[in-house]
């Protein structure tokens, strides 16, 4: 059972996100780095979409991600979430692969400081949604840990996907995919953030000189949305 928001009483929380700068890899000459988010929150209910975006020259790396999150039943420490993502990185041959991924979510941390969470649920996902229907399944974790430090904030997102189903051509699509990021506030609403992500295949090991490594100018501003 889950507990929905009364909306007479508590109007939801609008916030959005835009990111512009540069990207780069030891593959590829240097890129266009892109990102926005509309988030929407309430005390119960956590409503997000992001669309993150690399451009090079020959390469693409696009996810557009959908997520809503729930508190479970009464618990506050314990929610429920569903996620569904689009995506194309041609420097691992994903032309389209359409993700949807669900499971319960554990807020350890939640205070103005910082926040951590872990998860853990199931996934399947098409790796090549525009040229056949084989779909792959996966057990799923995840972990997320943010800390704020006066003008700094650091950010780290983990997750992983181990493959349950029947490997198809002997190729199994066990992953770990990351996202580290430091960021600087120069005023109110207004940051500069470096990063990288990288997806890690089964039995690759992390190379620094593999990542995307990205440097952004950012900014969030509330939104006065009542729906």
């Amino acid at each position: 059972m889950v507990f929905g928001h009364n909306p007479d009483a508590e109007l939801p929380n609008w916030k959005q996100y835009f990111r512009l700068g540069a990207v780069q890899t030891e593959a590829s000459s240097p890129g266009l780095a892109s990102y926005v988010r509309l988030n929407r929150t309430t005390p119960y209910i956590f409503q997000d979409v992001r669309f993150y975006g690399h451009f090079f020259k020959e390469n693409q790396e696009i996810r557009v991600r959908q997520k809503t999150s729930r508190r479970f039943m009464s618990f506050d420490w314990l929610y429920s979430f569903n996620t569904l993502i689009y995506e194309k990185n041609t420097f691992i041959d994903v032309n389209l692969r359409y993700h949807f991924n669900q499971g319960l979510g554990w807020l350890i941390r939640n205070s103005e400081s910082g926040n951590m969470t872990a998860e853990l649920g199931i996934a399947f996902d098409n790796s090549d949604y525009l040229n056949t229907k084989q779909k792959t399944s996966y057990a799923r974790g995840g972990f997320t840990a943010d800390k704020k430090m006066g003008n700094y904030e650091t950010k780290i997102e983990v997750d992983y996907f181990h493959q349950v189903s029947k490997l198809v051509d002997n190729t199994d699509l066990s992953r770990i995919q990351l996202v580290a990021e430091a960021q600087w506030s120069i005023k109110k609403g207004v940051a500069f953030i470096i990063g990288f992500t990288e997806d890690l295949l089964k039995d690759e090991s992390f190379n620094i000189e593999t990542p995307s490594v990205f440097l952004t100018f950012a900014f969030k501003r509330p939104l006065n949305w009542t729906f």
